[in-house]
């Protein structure tokens, strides 16, 4: 019985720890998720999680919406990382961390860039990119 409730206890320490940061609005083509080195086929409506590496194929898109409302778009052959997400306006935390290895990617900022500029941020191969509430296109080759 013991070992039962702390099966239960330490399940649900998981479950409040992984919070997903935002779902998978739209897809076409193959894209996959790559969560604890173990990749996966995106499927529309999936959630996505802190530290989530998502890949298109050559023929493949994704749209993210995240829970601030912040919207990435990857266009075909790109991988994005979601290096850190935090969105809790009770605790005033917000961080925005992405990184953009190849391919193109659109950005529209949310919550965060207005409650916190300076918390959202791209990292792409050759730089960062610092948000101040903006959408715009990069491309990473």
């Amino acid at each position: 019985m013991k070992s039962y409730i702390l099966a239960v206890f330490l399940s649900s320490l998981f479950v409040f720890a992984a919070q997903p940061v935002a779902f998978v609005k739209n897809i076409e083509g193959e894209c996959t998720i790559d969560r604890s080195d173990k990749d996966h086929i995106a499927q529309r409506g999936e959630y996505i999680y802190g530290k989530d590496k998502i890949t298109t194929s050559k023929n493949g898109t994704i749209a993210i919406s995240f829970n601030d409302g912040t919207r990435i778009s990857m266009g075909s052959s790109c991988i994005v990382n979601i290096d850190d997400y935090i969105f809790e306006p009770a605790k005033n935390s917000y961080k925005v961390n992405l990184f953009l290895h190849k391919g193109k990617m659109v950005f529209e900022s949310g919550k965060i860039s207005k409650l916190a500029a300076k918390s959202v941020s791209i990292k792409i191969p050759q730089g960062v990119i610092g948000i101040r509430g903006t959408k715009f296109a990069v491309e990473a080759k």
